[in-house]
């Protein structure tokens, strides 16, 4: 198969060559229908609309930029995702001082008394907590998107973010303490 249908664009060969030499307008065409699942990715791990636009225009450029490397007949908006999965986690590296510093003030609030558990079955929480996801302070948010939608194990989170496993797990018990607050709640 040599085109790929997004929405209503088809990307064939004519379309990315169009890409390739910065045909605005078919820049633009592309950009309109990657956004909105791109944007479905984003408001998981940023609250600020500002922040969203710019992981999302940061990952579109180096999805046109490298856009010679995409297989045509595959899924496109798969392949932009993870280029938004990586400028995320480069987001998130590039933070990790900022989220660290208020880590350490967040962690004085949490009770060591909370029970890490990696088998507990989350799929009954994810209905649930997508909506109090945006509460949760950026560094959890991150972690905890990674734990409960990509399906990452807390070793892997570790590896990706460049942080230890024991912040990983305490993340995650923060996480799950202010969704289980906030559901409390309402």
């Amino acid at each position: 198969m040599s085109e790929t249908v997004i929405g209503n664009l088809q990307l064939d060969r004519s379309f990315v060559g169009r890409i390739q030499k910065g045909d605005e307008p078919s820049v633009l065409a592309l950009y309109d229908a990657c956004f909105s699942p791109m944007m479905n990715v984003v408001v998981r791990y940023k609250n600020n609309r500002e922040d969203q636009i710019s992981l999302i225009n940061n990952a579109f450029l180096k999805a046109v930029k490298n856009i010679a490397q995409f297989q045509l007949g595959t899924s496109f908006v798969s392949w932009i995702k993870v280029i938004l999965h990586n400028e995320i986690i480069d987001d998130f590296r590039k933070n990790k001082r900022h989220y660290a510093t208020i880590q350490l003030q967040e962690q004085k609030e949490v009770s060591e008394e909370a029970h890490f558990d990696e088998n507990y079955d989350f799929s009954v929480e994810k209905i649930k907590v997508t909506a109090v996801l945006s509460k949760l302070p950026p560094a959890t948010r991150t972690v905890f998107n990674l734990f409960l939608w990509e399906d990452l194990r807390p070793s892997e989170i570790a590896s990706e973010l460049g942080i230890s496993i024991d912040t990983v797990r305490w993340h995650i018990k923060m996480a799950r303490k202010l969704i289980r607050h906030q559901i409390e709640k309402s």
